[in-house]
C-alpha cells in the first residue's frame, strides 16, 4: 500500500466515523495516527477541525453566562 493510499484510507475512515456521528472513535483514531506520525499535516488538521466541531456541539448556551458578549443574549 502506497503512502497516498494510506492517507486516503485514514481520511475515508475518519469521514465515515463523522458521518455515523462516532466522534469519540474519530478522535481516538486520529490520535493514534498523530502519535505514530506527528508530521502528518492532514491528521493534525482533521483533529483540530473535529475538536472545534465537538466544542460547538457540546456548548451549553443556556447554562453559561454571556461570556462571548453576544448582544442577542443580553
Amino acid at each position: 500500500m502506497s503512502e497516498t493510499d494510506k492517507k486516503n484510507d485514514f481520511i475515508l475512515k475518519v469521514n465515515q466515523f463523522i458521518r455515523e456521528e462516532k466522534y469519540g472513535e474519530a478522535v481516538n483514531y486520529l490520535q493514534k495516527i498523530i502519535e505514530a506520525d506527528s508530521t502528518n499535516k492532514e491528521a493534525v488538521s482533521l483533529m483540530e477541525q473535529l475538536k472545534k466541531i465537538l466544542e460547538y456541539r457540546n456548548r451549553d448556551i443556556f447554562g453559561s453566562t454571556n461570556l462571548d458578549m453576544d448582544p442577542w443574549f443580553e
